[in-house]
């Protein structure tokens, strides 16, 4: 017998990872993860036999021909079915992108009509779960409300029966019925007018609060401590919606679509679309009363007032067409005693001036305007238009019309084609090629307007619409394609007919607004007027229809703001339509509906797509950015409730532990609690150095991680009260103060101004810290290093900063490629980078002079932006240490949560 051979020993192990598996092994139960082509491919092989075995020399074998001929003609037959299922999609999976939901593939309702059949039958085929099988297993609650629905239905149906036997069983009674009931009626109508008088219409009730309108019963219990938007149904389904234990503004808001929309946002608003929004909780009051009476009170809120100065374009002559009724005007209103501190931005809209020349009669002829303001600042205003009011001579009238006008505002490059589809003149002249003369062919001509922003600013027009149910789907209309049908266009803006032609706007009349909403139809009737059209055509106007009166206006962006003018062509401006509470929803259908010409449909809006837009705009979003006012504080007390909650639900491992931040080698621990912009702490440290500045001793308050609040202590400063001498000063009033050195008035002391942020690089976030550079000269010159070589102020530092650049060594004039690259690439990277040693270190605590209130990567920009709010002393002090303006305007952003800081430039809003 032959000698048994010893085992192999196994390779060693030098990995110490263990080597895939073989796919092709016995042992191994995976299967090879395959690619959709490799799917595709084996789906579409189709398996064949060969016919060798059918010859046997040289003789055919039937049988086993036969059998081969078959098996192939099967697996062709399965192939085919194969290869049709194999990348065959779902119907819940043939919904566009943005309509696609998770459930839609366990109900069948969420799938478009079109096609619910094909998801049904292949729900059957696959025995997919339906959402119906919670019918079939009740829970015990459930079967409980069951047996409740069942014994009411029974009682309903038994005392139907009875009634119905009562009425059915004896017909002379009904007879007698019938006749005394017409003896009655003619009875009562002879003697109507020996019994009583006839009664008047009642008066509205001026100077009282509006009561939102009665919903039906099915709603009504929803509605308790809130109301819904004339838009709800549309947005439920399709938005988010504010939580229905918190509503915002006694109001339930969309805040933002269920698909992502930050992109598609921007693109909308700038380049091609438009987006609309529902803006019907938008405060309105109405103010009646000879002119002079209504300017008092206008001037009583110190509106157009701009540093003790009215302001010659509000009052003056060029306020002319605003007085008129002819343009809509912007600017702030302040509370009238105590402070006298900013109560809100407010749109005033005059109703135009009757066809006479005679300016006594219009003086003492009653006027009428529209403050339209935000609703988280509209009870301040109210209490102060009443006091105003009353004390006018001769007294004026006041009126909320807060859910008697909604409103709807449009953006975008479309959004003049959107509403000239869906808004048709009820007065629309058939000759469409005349010149405008009036103001419904003044608003047909101005098709292919892409921007609001040509018009004249606050450009206003008035007229009535026809019920836009009627032309609903609504069409594309035409837009100007040749160079006669544009010149045409910018002559039409360029002279604004309706300055000359417009007429009493409908909509200052409450009977009108009230006609409006009273006589418009029910669905069914259009629908069935529709139905009767030919195929094709609208129906046919009717004298019964009603006339809904509507008002557009230009919205003036930004506010008046005095010696600070923006370009106002440089941003997209908007529309905004008021019309009656009622009729909203029916403007909305067809506005949202709407087939633009450039593809696609309006976007509707939210609440975060209108801050977004603002923000991209450089513009300070109400109440978000002005936390001087009562309304931005109680704002800023929300978020920080909010974020605190976000902050202390994540577990311990994963949230930012605020006093181990490292500010620096020596400092430690977040300034203030990370989750609030804490105003607060800045107006005590503004306090102390007034009374420093007057001699007196102040206690030290520690080091900067004692003064920093942990998670139980700082929920106290959620519930704080805002402090009395925080005030808001606007951007015309603070231009002047920054670049003077004259003492502040003692209102101003801890006065907050409102800027625009500029990272140079990085993106400063919400509740960012806003440094001044150190006073320090060293200090301060390493954050002058960081200045990019493109900016203005990196041309004026002298003696040259950057001593990295003078470290490089020359190259020759014939140096290789590789030597000039790596040249290249090191004067790119020439600035220290973040981490390292020679990075500078964040400013301390008392170089703070503000935060950032809204930031985010600027899609508008290219770069990270922000809007912030400043202390405007020390925002001064920045400026007039500083050795040259761009300098001044230089400073630190640090992000809360942490230690890095980034150079940025400021500037007033």
């Amino acid at each position: 017998m032959e000698p048994k051979k010893p085992p192999a020993k196994a390779p060693p192990k030098t990995n110490k990872r263990k080597e895939p598996p073989n796919p092709g092994s016995k042992g191994n139960d995976k299967r090879p993860r395959l690619d959709h082509r490799t799917k595709q491919r084996e789906a579409r092989h189709i398996v064949t036999q060969t016919t060798i075995k059918a010859f046997k020399h040289g003789e055919l074998d039937v049988d086993k021909f036969v059998k081969a001929r078959e098996f192939e003609i099967r697996a062709l037959e399965e192939g085919l079915n194969r290869s049709k299922k194999a990348l065959n999609r779902r119907a819940f999976q043939q919904v566009p992108k943005d309509l696609r939901r998770r459930t839609a593939s366990h109900n069948v309702k969420k799938v478009p009509k079109r096609l619910r059949k094909r998801a049904e039958k292949e729900m059957l085929e696959d025995n997919t779960p339906t959402v119906t099988s919670r019918r079939r297993k009740p829970t015990r609650h459930m079967r409980l409300r069951l047996e409740t629905v069942k014994k009411l239905r029974a009682l309903g149906s038994k005392r139907k029966a009875e009634k119905k036997a009562t009425i059915t069983d004896d017909p002379t009674e009904t007879g007698e019925r019938e006749t005394a009931t017409k003896d009655s009626l003619e009875t009562s109508k002879k003697m109507v007018p020996f019994l009583g008088i006839r009664t008047r219409a009642a008066k509205v009730k001026k100077a009282r609060l509006a009561q939102p309108p009665i919903p039906k019963v099915k709603f009504r219990k929803r509605q308790l401590h809130k109301s819904w938007l004339p838009t709800h149904m549309f947005h439920a389904k399709r938005a988010h919606m504010t939580p229905p234990s918190a509503p915002l503004w006694r109001f339930s808001i969309p805040m933002s679509p269920t698909i992502k929309s930050y992109r598609p946002t921007h693109r909308a608003n700038t380049t091609r679309g438009a987006i609309a929004w529902d803006m019907s909780y938008i405060s309105t009051i109405g103010l009646e009363g000879q002119e002079d009476s209504l300017i008092s009170v206008l001037k009583g809120l110190r509106f157009g007032k701009a540093n003790d100065v009215y302001l010659d374009s509000v009052y003056g002559p060029k306020g002319t067409k605003w007085r008129s009724g002819l343009r809509a005007l912007e600017s702030f209103v302040y509370e009238r005693k105590g402070s006298c501190s900013l109560i809100a931005p407010v749109t005033v809209i005059w109703c135009a001036l009757p066809g006479t020349d005679n300016s006594t009669a219009l003086q003492k002829s009653k006027r009428k305007l529209l403050l339209r303001v935000h609703p988280s600042a509209f009870f301040m205003l109210w209490e102060e238009i009443n006091r105003l009011a009353k004390v006018a001579k001769p007294q004026a009238s006041v009126e909320d019309l807060r859910f008697e006008m909604g409103s709807i505002e449009v953006s975008g490059p479309g959004s003049t084609e959107a509403l000239l589809g869906a808004m048709w003149p009820s007065g629309e002249a058939n000759d469409s090629q005349a010149v405008p003369s009036s103001v419904e062919r003044a608003w047909k001509a101005l098709a292919g307007v892409h921007n609001p922003a040509l018009l004249p600013a606050g450009a206003l027009i008035g007229f009535d619409i026809q019920d836009p149910r009627l032309h609903h789907p609504p069409r594309t209309i035409k837009t100007p394609q040749t160079d006669a049908e544009h010149n045409k266009l910018l002559e039409l803006v360029a002279s604004w007919p309706v300055d000359s032609t417009q007429t009493f706007p409908a909509i200052f009349d409450r009977k009108a607004r009230l006609a409006a909403c009273a006589a418009l139809p029910s669905q069914k009737s259009i629908n069935r007027r529709k139905n009767l059209a030919k195929p094709g055509e609208y129906p046919e106007p009717s004298t019964k229809d009603p006339k809904i009166p509507v008002l557009l206006y230009v919205s003036s962006r930004p506010p008046l703001s005095g010696t600070c003018h923006h370009d106002r062509n440089r941003h997209q401006a908007s529309w905004t339509v008021l019309l009656p509470w009622k009729c909203v929803s029916a403007a909305w259908y067809s506005i949202i509906y709407y087939p633009l010409s450039t593809g696609q449909q309006p976007r509707f809006g939210g609440l975060e797509q209108q801050r977004q837009l603002a923000f991209e705009t450089g513009r300070p979003w109400f109440p978000a950015d002005y936390p001087g006012t009562q309304a931005g504080w109680d704002w800023e007390i929300t978020e920080r409730k909010r974020r605190h909650d976000e902050w202390k639900r994540k577990p311990k491992a994963k949230r930012i532990a605020w006093d181990s931040v490292k500010l620096d080698n020596n400092r430690k621990g977040e300034v203030g609690p990370g989750w609030s912009c804490d105003w607060e702490r800045l107006v005590m440290k503004s306090d102390e150095d007034v009374e420093m500045t007057d001699g007196l001793s102040i206690p030290e308050t520690g080091k900067n991680h004692d003064t920093t609040a942990k998670a139980d202590t700082t929920e106290k400063s959620l519930l704080t009260k805002k402090p009395p001498t925080l005030t808001h000063v606007p951007t015309f009033q603070a231009h002047p103060l920054l670049s003077s050195s004259i003492i502040l008035p003692t209102s101003l002391t801890n006065g907050v101004i409102t800027i625009r942020l500029s990272v140079f690089r990085g993106v400063p976030t919400a509740c960012a810290r806003i440094y001044r550079l150190p006073s320090d000269p060293a200090k301060k010159k390493e954050w002058l290093s960081l200045i990019p070589p493109n900016q203005p102020g990196s041309k004026n530092l002298k003696p040259r900063t950057r001593a990295s650049k003078a470290t490089l060594p020359r190259l020759p004039k014939d140096a290789p490629p590789h030597l000039l690259q790596q040249r290249l690439a090191a004067s790119l990277l020439e600035p220290p980078r973040i981490g390292d040693d020679s990075y500078p270190a964040c400013p301390g605590e008392e170089d703070l002079m503000g935060y950032v209130t809204t930031g985010n990567f600027n899609l508008g920009e290219g770069q990270g932006t922000g809007i912030g709010c400043l202390m405007l002393e020390r925002a001064r002090a920045a400026i007039l240490n500083a050795s040259t303006s761009y300098e001044g305007k230089l400073c630190v952003v640090r992000n809360a949560g942490n230690g890095i800081g980034r150079l940025a430039r400021w500037d007033l809003n």
